[in-house]
């Protein structure tokens, strides 16, 4: 192939790539973004906020993202520090009253750990993210849910091991000078393997990638020196355009090259076309096809419109509108099923269309167990007994985490927020207010995700200016954290409230309110009553007389206000 010719792939690769990052934008940048915080990929990107934002704000270059505040940055901080690893090796010789044996075990298991999360999360979510990008080439409905596929098919673990393996070979292979050049292009199509296959052994793996890119590193190199411009506009934007652009452009891309290089080998008889097996993840099944894998749903439609539970006009607009049940228990649990059903036979109907990825065809695929039931679906409503239940359980995770994030940064233990009891209301206000207000947007994680990030930014920015207010002094401050406003709040709190609340929505909730549904009405409504009462009681208390004990605000906060408020030293003093 002449350089011409090259020229020509390479744009029609780019002109697709932004066609795919322009029908999924929101999607693809959210996933960049969790690559990004997870450290997965691109740690170079983090690298540059710390550097750039530190020289910006004259902050020191050890701070993550050239800040020392904020629950990433204090958390890695903390950790670089030594402070974490002085706690817990003090910790460990209370125990055990051996300095050496508290060593070792904190060494050996602090390496366990990190391991762990290396080789079962960190290390696979780049196939994760790499199939839900083919998955955006082909089809208009890709969902979140997606990012499961592993799990679903049960490959999580081998797909773990393949991606550790190519890790380990590379490292020896860096220690050789060609050996890091080269080998990273031979090993570069793994996670694109891994994510059609995750049922192919690493050897298998590895030999296959090294048999595609053959006669392609060269190519694949030139490819991404033609995105050097993006590279230079990322430094000129401190990492912003990549974040919001360049890096899911550059992913889309690559995904198109991946997918140009498997035509090429399959073409050309290449050994190993098994593991080519995921047909459907790169062009769409024949409709008559779809119709007959998903002929199901039509009986599943019939059957629900034959047995359609209409509730009152009233509860139906709180069901639907705010997600509260004010019926019988009966009536609910049937309800919630029927619309827990309804939004799979959705699903199901948009990969009959073609719309969405046809998971039935997939060749790791071994059946449905059962009927979709639809007990721990998203798409349901509560009862008030249940939202007071959540409420408590928020409050007191909020606090627990507050409590928690404040003994790490310090070492002590302290009675975070203004009341006296163990919750804290803005966090259980903030799961409730999701819970309620985001209703209508369950059917789409990626704008429930969005208007939780909203609501929680407006009811907390608005909880501290009343807090402020009204006793003169601040609960939290976020000065110093990147994209902050007011100090009030900033955007990675509201990033870790977005995810926090979907975790609420599609996990958290739905389970706790099944399992509830198991104890009888009146023990619920019982319980539920007394705990609101506490609630309350601790709440009037501490309107007149908050919470003031040491750590229970921000000390970076009071010092501030003391400053604010200080009386001019007079002249000669």
């Amino acid at each position: 192939m002449d350089a011409r010719e090259e020229t020509v792939i390479r744009k029609e690769m780019k002109s697709e790539g932004r066609r795919v990052l322009k029908k999924h934008y929101l999607l693809l940048v959210f996933l960049v973004l969790i690559v990004v915080l997870f450290g997965t990929e691109f740690s170079g990107l983090m690298s540059s906020w710390k550097t750039d934002l530190a020289r910006l704000t004259g902050g020191e270059e050890s701070a993550m993202f050239g800040r020392t505040n904020g629950v990433f940055a204090q958390l890695a901080n903390t950790f670089s520090s030594g402070k974490m690893s002085v706690m817990i090796v003090s910790s460990i010789r209370s125990i055990t009253h051996s300095d050496r044996l508290s060593t070792a075990i904190y060494v050996l298991g602090a390496l366990i750990w990190f391991a762990l999360i290396y080789i079962f999360v960190k290390n696979v979510l780049s196939a994760v993210f790499r199939r839900i990008f083919l998955e955006a080439r082909v089809y208009e409905k890709v969902s979140l849910l997606d990012m499961t596929y592993f799990l679903q098919v049960k490959k999580w673990i081998n797909a773990s091991l393949v991606m550790i393996w190519k890790d380990f070979c590379y490292f020896f292979w860096c220690l050789t000078v060609v050996g890091a050049f080269v080998k990273y292009y031979s090993y570069w199509a793994v996670p694109y393997i891994v994510a059609e296959n995750p049922s192919a052994s690493a050897k298998e793996t590895l030999t296959l990638s090294r048999m595609m890119m053959n006669g392609h590193k060269m190519e694949l190199f030139r490819f991404q020196l033609s995105m050097l411009g993006w590279y230079l506009l990322s430094i000129i934007t401190f990492g912003i355009s990549d974040l919001v652009y360049g890096l899911p452009y550059r992913l889309a891309c690559y995904s198109e090259f991946y997918v140009r290089i498997r035509k090429m080998a399959i073409e050309s008889g290449i050994e190993g076309p098994d593991f080519f097996n995921d047909r459907y993840l790169y062009e769409k099944a024949d409709r008559v096809l779809l119709y007959e894998t998903y002929f199901d749903v039509i009986d599943e439609i019939t059957e629900i419109h034959e047995k359609k539970i209409v509730p009152g006009k009233f509860q139906k607009f709180m069901a639907d509108t705010f997600g509260v049940w004010l019926g019988s228990m009966r009536e609910k649990r049937a309800y919630d099923e029927q619309e827990g059903r309804r939004s799979a036979i959705a699903q199901y109907q948009q990969c009959m269309k073609g719309e969405a990825y046809p998971f039935r065809l997939n060749p790791l695929y071994t059946g449905e167990k059962g009927r979709k039931k639809g007990y721990f679906s998203a798409i349901r409503s509560y009862p008030v007994w249940v939202l007071i239940l959540l409420f408590i359980l928020f409050c007191f995770i909020g606090w627990s985490w507050e409590v928690a994030l404040h003994m790490i940064q310090t070492g002590q233990f302290a009675n975070r927020g203004t009341l006296h009891g163990p919750w804290l209301p803005i966090y259980g206000t903030g799961g409730i207010v999701v819970l309620i207000f985001c209703s209508r947007f369950r059917r789409n994680p990626m704008l429930e995700f969005f208007t939780a990030m909203l609501l929680c930014g407006i009811l907390e920015y608005t909880s501290a200016l009343y807090l402020e207010t009204r006793y003169h002094q601040k609960w939290w401050s976020y000065e110093g954290y990147f994209l902050n406003l007011h100090g009030r709040i900033c955007a990675e709190g509201l990033l870790v409230f977005g995810v926090g609340c979907c975790v609420i929505v599609y996990l958290v909730a739905p389970v706790f309110d099944y399992m509830l549904s198991k104890v009888r009405t009146s023990v619920l409504i019982g319980f539920s009553a007394v705990l609101f009462a506490a609630y309350w009681a601790d709440y009037a208390y501490s309107t007149v007389h908050p919470n003031m004990a040491k750590g229970a605000i921000e000390e970076e906060a009071v010092s501030e206000t003391e400053t604010r408020q200080a009386p001019e030293p007079e002249e000669g003093s």
